[in-house]
């Protein structure tokens, strides 16, 4: 399943390429409109323009690199019948689902790989700050990734269309992780549920990490909360999958 995903990912190089384009695209935008607005200010939400844009530039790299793309394959598979086939094989459903968004994963990275120094000079990035609790932080962030992922999949057993809820789950997450507006400039009870939800692991806190806003006990504090986010997933998907299972319709061919 590993390789199946890797070599998905690698048959379509133009598809990856067109993204990386948009990626560069994206972070060049964010950095003019963030710069216009800053003006000659010289910090806002604790962070200066170089902060915020090195912020920027990574956090949109990274939920490039960690959006999960399985609950798309999920999705054909459960409407097309072809899931009865992963049923029957003696590896888990969820396993299957996990190794292939990793392989996955991996081929995005390698196709990405030559177009990561021109979003880094973009985006103004200089060496991080504690390169090991980055590290730590966003390895974390994308099992959190893969499991809300994995959970959208096994919303299609009741429902067997999930491209809406795929779309919808995108959006928020994306905006929760803090790629367009960061976190930190979240105020009220927007600002206590982006704080609440495990989003931010996602984008925000590895990329606040790397510059340097998230420093100490709090590094601490963010990866243990990571893991219990972990722990409690993998709880929620054990549950899930015990009942998902049993509602199987097969359909189409």
């Amino acid at each position: 399943m590993f390789r199946i995903g890797l070599r998905m990912s690698l048959a379509y190089r133009s598809q990856v390429f067109w993204s990386v384009v948009a990626l560069i695209a994206q972070v060049f935008l964010l950095r003019m409109i963030w710069t216009s607005m800053y003006g000659t200010r010289p910090a806002a939400g604790g962070l200066t323009l170089e902060a915020l844009l090195a912020y920027l530039t990574l956090v949109n790299l990274q939920v490039f690199a960690m959006t999960p793309g399985v609950s798309r394959i999920a999705h054909f598979r459960i409407r097309t019948g072809t899931v009865f086939f992963d049923l029957a094989r003696p590896v888990g459903y969820l396993w299957q689902m996990a190794l292939w968004q990793a392989g996955n994963s991996w081929g995005g990275v390698l196709l990405m790989a030559p177009a990561i120094p021109v979003v880094l000079l973009v985006g103004s990035v200089v060496a991080p700050s504690a390169l090991w609790a980055y590290v730590v932080t966003l390895a974390l962030g994308y099992v959190i990734g893969v499991m809300l992922a994995l959970l959208v999949c096994l919303i299609g057993f009741w429902m067997m269309e999930t491209g809406a809820i795929s779309m919808l789950y995108r959006l928020v997450s994306q905006f929760f992780a803090g790629t367009m507006v960061p976190l930190t400039f979240f105020s009220g009870w927007l600002g206590w549920l982006a704080d609440a939800l495990p989003f931010k692991y996602l984008g925000y806190v590895p990329a606040a990490i790397y510059v340097g806003r998230v420093t100490g006990p709090e590094i601490l504090k963010a990866v243990i909360v990571e893991v219990v986010w972990v722990v409690a997933l993998y709880g929620v998907l054990w549950l899930t999958w015990t009942r998902a299972h049993r509602r199987v319709v097969i359909q189409g061919g």
